[in-house]
């Protein structure tokens, strides 16, 4: 199976002229980022964590595979012994975290790579930071059946010696610092990548260019954080893919921005049992939200504004314009349809608590 990597979604967008001594420092900075504070919440330690060596060579393998090499870095090193005058050399492989280091921490031999070089190993942190928050996510699932078995082992009656203490709280505990643990790291990715000044953010498993300080405070990163449900994916992967086509400057990023737009309306209807199944369209679908048989989720002035967004920006990319001008925006424009339509999905989702 194909993994998405940075390296290749921003092959055609310009990082770096060369390799400059912010990117040594972040690398440097990097093997501590995707270190045993990644991967778990355990105290600092020198020694790698099991986790952490099963997860980085998870990472390692299909970034190996992408990249097209067998190895990221030396697999092997070797070690020389005399006894009795005869001199031996014994072989050593290295840890997947000794050769993911080895990897970020490699200087070019030529600096003008640094665009290149760079990329590929943002695409190493970032899947690391994917598959852990894959693993996150795993967790926050599975916690309401651990959560039901901890409230059990407290009920059961035992004659045992027991640890003090409930078993429910323990549950909590571990469960809210696993979540504050990965919150922690990625907001630390995010600061050590802005110091670098690559100007990248990352966020639900992808890094990608970042916004103004101000959108991305008081829309970017609410607009992350809501949609991190599992049950608005459809609405996170179609602004990724808007705002990767606006980075490697594609004139439908907008229109898969209000195609977002589009399924955060949807789920919406269907989460409210509002969706009678004769929908032919967004507009039918923003006639669910704003009826007042239905309690006016919208008011009928919100509703107009969203029809605007598809009648003007969705429709006319979404069907062949014959002999007509290809339809096309300018870059303020899919800005500004991005951000507009994160903006309404933020708004729309925040309703539903």
């Amino acid at each position: 199976m194909i993994t998405d990597i940075f390296a290749r979604r921003y092959e055609k967008v310009h990082l770096r002229t060369q390799y400059l001594s912010e990117d040594r420092r972040f690398m440097n900075q990097a093997v501590s980022l995707i270190g045993n504070g990644l991967w778990t919440d355990a105290p600092p330690s020198d020694k790698i964590a099991d986790p952490t060596e099963a997860g980085l060579k998870s990472v390692h393998d299909a970034i190996t595979l992408e990249l097209g090499c067998g190895a990221l870095s030396d697999q092997w090193w070797w070690s020389t012994h005399t006894w009795n005058g005869n001199t031996t050399r014994s072989p050593h492989k290295n840890t997947y975290a000794q050769m993911v280091k080895g990897f970020l921490t490699k200087i070019p031999d030529d600096l003008a790579m640094g665009d290149a070089w760079v990329k590929e190993r943002l695409s190493l942190v970032e899947l690391s930071y994917r598959y852990r928050g894959a693993q996150v996510v795993f967790a926050n699932q599975q916690f309401p059946r651990n959560l039901a078995e901890a409230e059990a082992l407290d009920r059961r009656p035992s004659s045992r010696i027991r640890v003090p203490g409930s078993s429910v709280d323990a549950a909590h505990l571990l469960n809210q610092r696993m979540n504050n643990a990965f919150a922690s790291a990625v907001s630390d990715l995010n600061e050590r990548m802005r110091l670098a000044q690559y100007r990248l953010h990352y966020h639900n498993g992808f890094i990608q260019l970042s916004d103004d300080e101000i959108t991305g405070a008081q829309i970017s990163q609410p607009f992350w954080a809501i949609i991190a449900d599992p049950r608005f994916s459809n609405v996170d992967l179609q602004i990724k893919e808007a705002i990767d086509r606006r980075d490697n400057r594609d004139r439908t990023a907008a229109f898969h921005a209000v195609c977002a737009l589009e399924s955060c309306i949807k789920i919406i209807s269907d989460l409210k049992g509002w969706t009678l199944g004769n929908e032919k369209g967004a507009a039918n679908y923003i006639d669910n939200l704003v009826s007042k048989k239905n309690g006016r989720f919208i008011e009928p002035w919100e509703a107009e504004m969203l029809k605007a967004m598809f009648s003007g920006i969705r429709n006319p990319f979404a069907h062949g314009p014959g002999q007509a001008e290809m339809p096309s925006l300018s870059s303020e424009q899919t800005n500004w349809a991005i951000e507009t339509s994160m903006t309404w999905c933020k708004s729309l989702l925040r309703r539903l608590a």
